[in-house]
């Protein structure tokens, strides 16, 4: 660039835009004659021309960075970091602040588009759940009830995306098989009196038995197993009367005489009452077996402690066993209450395919022959069988005291 000439209009010191009221010399007042004016302007386009030269930086910039050294963040291309309109970032998780490399934030696992939105958006969001669902059973319940323990050896693999979590699958089974025992052995569905017996009958034992004030509902419609009317009534007698019928073999003899009366009463009202009782542990019975996973878990890691598989594998595949024998049992109920005898006898065989289901995956997720995985799975069962019977025995034993 060069300063126009000093005869033209536009240069003349009192048009130059550089040369206003505001425009000082280096003492202070204004320019007095052409040579100062035309100094003035000379050094002012000279300042023009060095800022014009900051466009250069940029390639300067990038030689240096080839030449190993490091770029000035300061006057560098803007990052991607850098705050939207909006005032937040666009790559950053708005939960914990963290840079977000895909939909998830790495750090604490917020969904990147986890924001209010409008209705419509959240309607569509729960289609693609309830579609994601269902794909996910497709994958599952295939591997999950004709190809034992597939379904274990895929999660822990890794392969766990498409399929529903083991702890989901037990607690949905749970949920059925405990619904499904207490409309049937509980009595969910309930008559006002046993279908064998004549309503003359039925309405002698609604009063015989009003009169002390019991449940003449629960103790007439109980199950067969519990023996009769008159049975029970008996044996209920005599678990009140008989001081020899239970004992309390711990505390001092204070608290032993204090309790076997409290012990006597309650046995005889769930011998009087059947019906209560299996309520009572149908609703205790999900905890129950709760706690025997872990125990379950814990037999297996003893008896593949050579493998080095971690804990929580095994974990997995008791979740998994667990969950089917309980699908297994829930079928086996609803094909034993039906009154064809095919069905019926259907229902046996069904509610022991457990047993070969635990050999067949103990095969396949182990890596062992038949032989050595129907010896183990016979070890195992047989432990866990003792360890299922004292906790059935405390069940029974919290239901009748909370009854």
């Amino acid at each position: 660039m060069s300063a126009p000439p000093l005869g033209s209009e536009s240069g003349r010191p009192e048009d130059d835009p550089l040369e206003g009221p505001g425009n000082e010399g280096p003492s202070g007042q204004a320019a007095s004659n052409p040579d100062e004016a035309r100094a003035a302007a000379e050094d002012a386009l000279a300042q023009i021309e060095a800022m014009a030269d900051l466009d250069d930086e940029p390639d300067t910039r990038r030689e240096d960075r080839d030449e190993g050294s490091a770029p000035d963040s300061s006057s560098g291309p803007p990052d991607s970091d850098a705050p939207s309109p909006s005032g937040a970032p666009e790559d950053q998780c708005e939960n914990c602040g963290a840079l977000l490399h895909g939909p998830y934030c790495s750090q604490c696992g917020q969904k990147a588009a986890d924001r209010v939105v409008p209705l419509w958006h959240m309607l569509n969001e729960a289609l693609e759940a309830v579609i994601e669902l269902d794909m996910r059973v497709l994958w599952t319940l295939p591997k999950f009830l004709f190809l034992p323990g597939r379904l274990t050896k895929e999660y822990i693999n890794g392969r766990r995306k498409r399929y529903i979590r083991p702890f989901r699958l037990y607690l949905f089974t749970t949920f059925v098989l405990f619904t499904v025992l207490a409309l049937t052995a509980g009595g969910g569905v309930q008559v006002p009196f046993n279908p064998q017996m004549s309503p003359p009958q039925a309405d002698t034992v609604q009063a015989g038995m009003g009169t002390v004030g019991m449940d003449t509902t629960a103790v007439a419609s109980a199950p067969w197993f519990f023996g009769s009317l008159e049975q029970r009534e008996r044996w209920a007698r005599s678990f009140r009367q008989n001081p020899g019928t239970v004992d309390v073999l711990f505390g001092d003899s204070e608290t032993q005489a204090r309790l076997e009366p409290l012990l006597r009463a309650k046995v005889a009202d769930a011998i009087r009452t059947p019906r209560d009782l299996i309520e009572s542990m149908i609703d205790r019975g999900p905890y129950v077996m709760f706690l025997m996973l872990p125990v379950f878990a814990l037999l297996l890691k003893l008896l593949y402690i050579r493998r080095g598989r971690l804990y929580v594998e095994h974990l997995i595949f008791s979740l998994h066993l667990h969950a089917f024998s309980f699908f297994a049992f829930t079928v086996g109920i609803l094909l034993g209450e039906t009154e064809t005898a095919w069905l019926q006898t259907a229902a046996t065989w069904v509610e022991l395919t457990p047993l070969l289901y635990l050999v067949v995956a103990m095969g396949h997720v182990y890596d062992q022959g038949l032989i050595k995985s129907t010896i183990k799975a016979s070890l195992l069962l047989f432990v866990y069988s003792i360890i299922l019977t004292v906790g059935l025995i405390l069940l029974v034993l919290a239901a009748v005291m909370l009854m």
